[in-house]
Parts: structure tokens; C-alpha cells; sequence
């Protein structure tokens, strides 16, 4: 599909049913000009590219300009005009994509799909508003003005923090779950579809009124002022939510603006500050934005906490606060000392006396995060590093044609994939004096140039979790959980994608297929319930059968599997067998390529077993104590052990 123009055609914009928080996110977009990027994110099928595209015509006086997902360079920022260059052999500069941008809206579907440098390189130049180019034998820079609509669907893959902060708002598209209003979106749908003009006709009046409203309020917007008070509001909620650098506090005053500008007013009120962070906050910050409240709001709360106010209010919950029962300031990582009187034994027995104890279905919460160690690369003893490609585990270059042409180079050697773009470029140039006044193209062997591929070498991890009643003795499973989400950040981080598969009872179940997305494992992490017996052989044989398809459907992918348990198993596969010799025959036997095992051992208690050991060496894995992965405790043991 290339880049144009996208047609005015299609549903207006007062006809679109829902999605309030995402329409009030683009009409601040199409009063101010200072919002240089609003992005929607929503599942599949919730009409978040209908939306942006009704943004163009009448509403916006502008026009929607599409930039393609697989876009090159070459036709986003501009080019060599070959047929200049062949017909009479001046160097003209061919611009892009961009270029038309240029006073109008600049669209990006599936934004989280695109190449990164790409993606990075538009938002500066939006940002700038220029576009500078310096590409083969010439340089260019011409205007930029223009704002991005973007949309995503975060099921496949998320924008890291950077790029989701370089949006100034970020509005979220639900699937309407009323029955009446799906009813009303099925019939808009059908009527427009019969007839769009008509459609259109029967809307028009709508149109026009909030035509006519959004230029009222751009209007208004140079006149629309904002007190000390609430920006000192705005700058205080920032700091509160953790959000970094400064592009929060000025997208939050932006949007305030805007929205008092929309309502016909020139001075900005705490209702607009509060909907700005709802807008504004919530993809930037680490915790959720609390909304600004009013003094009389905060003088009806000290009432209540005041001392007659709480007289009646029961003691706090210690359950709440799990993790804190299980380890103190730790966050439950390592067992907790035993009270005074009892020994090992003592402890072990009750121990073993709570493992019946512990509920089915129990769900624990989270455990503390931390910062882990590299377990893919075998990094044991030392901290994880970054280098200069922050995040990524790497960008390596595809010797067998796949991956995405990058770039191209000078071949030293034969030529294996010609880049004949580059190829053209470098020889038109020099037509004028191998053939001149010919129309047809002289290449010579100087002028060949090879393509270069790039694919990401990220992981592909399967998180094979037990969630027997084991782990929940003294609430282990609450450090497992933290531990796990820990991992999945860092993979998140890494550009990995990750599945989870827990065992209990009497089978594993395929818990989260390979995604990249951290919320939806973040989500069926937190739901895992804990409880039952161990079928460890049933886990290791399910994830090598899922895992062997994997690999052979994704051949380029490194895979592992990071199995979390205390290697104990009481449910056997055959009749009869003792489960924990069958579990380490079943290890000895999976051999699946390109595919690496990681233990992590969950035990606890005294004496500790070293089933999780045997098992580690029988698969030909790496072996990890569950407290070995805080990357930052790791550092201060080694740092001790080296002092004494």
C-alpha cells in the first residue's frame, strides 16, 4: 500500500458511536497546534482507524496523509529524482512523504509495528517541524507542520516509555459492552453502507455545529489563560506519577487549554486539569495519576480522618500487604527466620504440616519487583549491563534473505542481493556521460550496490510456573509472582515475546500463548491460582511439545524455557511410578532445537531439596536459586565476599 491522500469518504465524525475519551483527545488536537501527537490505543475491531480518518475534510480543513507501515526511507523523507537524473542528468531532489504532511494530519496505523529508527525519526521531525535530509550526493530540508494520529492495538506489542512519551496524549478505545449501543453501531453501520451519501446528508447538521465549535475555540486558545495555582497543580500531579522529563507537564497545560477553549472559555479549571491527566498521565506514568481535588473535598477527607472519624473504622488488614507478612523490607525474598525456640526440624515439620493447609484456588498477590540478573546469557555472578541500544537485546544483520532491507552497501565481492534502487541511483548520475541523449540505463560493475537485511534477535520465553500447593506454604507464591514479573519487564524491556504455562493438579494448561504485549502477562500472571498437586512430568512434556512446533514454525527465534518450581512432583504420568524419577528420565529424553531450559528453583525450608538441581543438569540447562536473580542483592554479596 503506498502513502496518499486518504479519502474524505467514510463515516463523519459526530456518526461514530463511543469512545468519548478518544474523540475529546482529537479535538484538542484540532484546536491546538502545540499537540503534535495523539495516540489511540484499543483492540482489534473497535473502529479506532474510522475514527482518525474522520478527522479529515470539513472538521480539520485538512487532509489525512497515510504513512505506510513497511515505508522506506527513501519515499517517507525523500530521494534522487531518477528520471531527472536519466532524462537529462541534473541531480533534483525528490521529497516525501513527509513533505505532503505538511500542513495537514500525518496518520500511523499499527504504530507499534513500525521500525523503530523510522518511527523515532518522524517524531523529531514532527517535534522540529522540518524535515532535514542528507542521503547519497545531495542535502535537503523543507517544512514540516503537521500533527500525528496514531492507533495501535497493544495485543500484538507495546511502544516503549521514549516513544509513548514523545505522544502528548494517549486515549483508550473500549469495545462498548451495552447492548443498546451495539445495537445502535450495527445499525449506523448497515444504513452507511446502503447509502453514504445519504448517511453523510442525515449527519451534516451535527458536523457542521462542531465545525463550527472547533473554530470557536481555536479562536479562543491564544485568549485562554491558566493561574499559578494550577500550575503548580499540574507540576505537583507530575511528580506525584513518577513522570519523567517535561513533555507531561506541558502536554497536561496544553490539553487543559484546549478543553476550556472547546467548553468557550479563556481560563482553565481544576474539571479541565482533571481530565488533561486522565489524557495526559496514564501512558507516562509509573503509577496512576490521582485527579486533582478540591479544598472542599480535602476538608470533608480530614474530617474523616480525623480522631472521632476513625473511631469506628476497623484495624488494617495485614493481608493486603502480603508481601511484607513474607519477607519484611525484602518483600519476601528468602524464607523468614523462624521464631525463637524453634530449629530447623521444628520448622520443617510445619512446613510440611501447612502444605495440605494451603487452599485450591488460592490467588496471591505480587511480590516485590526488582532488577534481575541476565539469565539468557548466562550471566550469573554480574550485573546486567545496557549499551548504547538501550533495551534491545540486538538488531543483527540476516545472511539468508529474510529480515527487513535496512540499508544498502558497496558488495566486496559478488553481489548476493541486489538493491537495484540504489543500484539505479548511484548510475543515473552518470548516464549523461556514458549515453548521452539515450533513454536507456548503462550500468557498469562500480555502480552495483547489495542490500543489507536487519532482524531483531530477540527471545521468544515460555514461563513454565508451578502453582502447586507447594508454593504456596508461608505464601511462597508471592515471591514467585514478583520474581516472574520482575523477568517479564525485562524482557518487555529486550523486545522479547513471552508465554506462561502453569501446572497443578493433574495437568499443565497453556496459561498465555507467545505475545509480546507485558499488560495481557501481567494480567494472567496476577490470576494464577495456586493450589493442588504437582504434575512436573505432565509440565515438562507439554512445554516440549509446544515449544518443538514453536521453534520449527520460528526458525530464526532463540527460545527457552524458564521453569519455576521447588522440582518436587507427586503426580506420575504412568501407573505406578515414583514421580520424581520419572520427572528426571522425562528431562533426560527432551531434546527440541534452538531451544534452552532455565531452573529456577522455588524451594524453601529445611533441609532444601535438590530436585530443581537434577533436574537443571538433566536438561542441560542453567541452574538459579530463586534469591540469586535480585541483581542488586547479588552485587552485595559478591561486594562482601570480596571485603572479607
Amino acid at each position: 500500500m503506498s502513502g496518499r491522500a486518504l479519502s474524505t469518504v467514510g463515516l463523519p465524525f459526530t456518526a461514530i458511536s463511543g469512545m468519548e475519551n478518544a474523540k475529546k483527545a482529537l479535538l484538542c488536537l484540532a484546536v491546538n497546534p502545540r499537540i503534535k501527537g495523539v495516540l489511540i490505543k484499543g483492540c482489534s475491531g473497535v473502529a479506532k482507524t474510522t475514527l482518525a480518518r474522520s478527522m479529515s475534510g470539513g472538521l480539520t480543513g485538512k487532509r489525512i496523509v497515510n504513512i505506510p507501515l513497511n515505508v522506506t526511507e527513501e519515499r517517507l523523507f525523500g530521494t534522487m529524482d531518477i528520471e531527472s537524473a536519466l532524462r537529462d542528468g541534473t541531480m533534483k531532489v525528490q521529497r516525501g512523504l513527509l513533505f505532503e504532511s505538511d500542513g495537514n494530519l500525518t496518520y500511523l496505523d499499527d504504530v507499534n509495528l513500525f521500525d523503530r529508527r523510522i518511527l523515532a525519526s518522524v517524531m523529531d521531525a514532527v517535534h522540529v517541524g522540518r524535515v532535514i535530509v542528507e542521503r547519497e550526493c545531495f542535502s535537503d530540508s523543507y517544512p514540516c507542520t503537521t500533527s500525528v494520529i496514531a492507533t495501535m492495538n497493544p495485543e500484538d506489542s507495546d511502544l516503549d516509555p521514549h516513544m509513548l512519551d514523545r505522544f502528548d496524549i494517549c486515549a483508550y478505545a473500549f469495545t462498548s459492552g451495552e447492548t443498546g449501543q451495539r445495537e445502535e453501531i450495527l445499525r449506523r453501520n448497515m444504513e452507511f453502507c446502503e447509502d453514504p451519501s445519504g448517511f453523510a446528508s442525515a449527519y451534516s447538521d451535527e458536523e457542521a455545529e462542531l465545525t463550527d465549535r472547533v473554530s470557536r475555540a481555536r479562536d479562543i486558545l491564544p485568549f485562554v489563560s491558566i493561574s499559578d495555582e494550577l500550575i503548580t497543580i499540574i507540576t505537583d500531579l507530575c511528580s506525584e506519577t513518577g513522570t519523567d522529563g517535561h513533555r507531561g507537564d506541558l502536554s497536561m497545560a496544553n490539553t487543559a487549554m484546549s478543553l476550556a477553549a472547546l467548553d468557550g472559555r479563556d481560563e482553565v479549571t481544576r474539571r479541565d486539569l482533571e481530565e488533561a491527566a486522565g489524557l495526559c498521565l496514564n501512558h507516562r506514568a509509573r503509577c496512576a495519576p490521582p485527579p486533582p481535588r478540591d479544598p472542599e473535598e480535602e476538608k470533608e477527607e480530614d474530617e474523616k480522618e480525623s480522631p472521632e472519624g476513625n473511631r469506628n473504622r476497623p484495624p488494617e488488614d495485614r493481608s493486603r500487604n502480603p508481601e511484607k507478612q513474607d519477607g519484611g523490607e525484602d518483600g519476601g525474598i528468602g524464607p523468614t527466620d523462624p521464631p525463637d525456640g524453634d530449629g530447623p526440624e521444628e520448622e520443617d515439620r510445619r512446613e510440611e504440616g501447612s502444605r495440605s493447609e494451603c487452599p485450591d484456588d488460592t490467588v496471591f498477590g505480587m511480590g516485590e519487583q526488582f532488577r534481575v540478573v541476565d539469565c539468557i546469557n548466562g550471566m550469573k555472578m554480574h550485573e546486567r549491563r545496557t549499551n548504547s541500544r538501550k533495551g534491545r537485546r540486538g538488531v543483527t544483520e540476516s545472511c539468508d534473505g529474510t529480515g527487513r532491507y535496512a540499508r544498502y552497501r558497496v558488495p566486496d565481492g559478488p553481489a548476493r542481493d541486489i538493491a537495484f534502487d540504489a543500484t539505479v541511483r548511484a548510475a543515473a548520475a552518470m548516464q549523461w556521460r556514458r549515453r548521452p541523449g539515450r533513454l536507456s540505463v548503462v550500468i557498469e560493475k562500480e555502480d552495483i550496490r547489495e542490500k543489507v537485511r536487519e532482524r531483531r534477535s530477540g527471545c521468544t520465553i515460555l514461563f513454565l510456573v508451578d502453582a502447586s500447593g507447594s508454593l504456596g506454604v508461608r505464601k511462597r507464591m508471592i515471591t514467585v509472582k514478583g520474581t516472574i514479573l520482575s523477568m517479564l519487564r525485562d524482557s518487555y524491556v529486550k523486545r522479547d515475546r513471552v508465554g506462561m504455562m502453569a501446572f497443578r493438579r493433574d495437568t499443565a494448561e497453556l496459561v498465555l500463548p507467545p505475545t509480546k504485549s507485558v499488560e495481557y502477562s501481567y494480567r494472567k500472571l496476577e490470576e494464577i491460582p495456586t493450589g493442588g498437586k504437582t504434575p512436573l512430568g505432565d509440565a515438562l512434556v507439554r512445554a516440549g511439545a509446544f515449544m518443538g512446533s514453536y521453534t520449527r514454525i520460528h526458525p530464526g527465534e532463540r527460545c527457552y524455557v524458564v521453569l519455576v518450581t521447588d522440582g518436587r512432583a507427586n503426580v506420575p504420568i504412568g501407573e505406578g511410578a515414583d514421580a520424581n524419577e520419572e520427572v528426571l528420565d522425562l528431562a533426560g529424553r527432551i531434546n527440541v532445537p534452538r531451544l534452552g531450559w532455565i531452573v529456577i528453583d522455588a524451594g524453601m525450608g529445611y533441609p532444601h531439596f535438590d530436585n530443581a538441581v537434577r533436574i537443571s543438569k538433566k536438561l542441560g540447562g542453567e541452574y538459579f536459586r530463586l534469591e540469586d536473580l535480585n541483581a542488586d542483592r547479588l552485587a552485595e554479596r559478591i561486594r562482601a565476599s570480596i571485603a572479607e
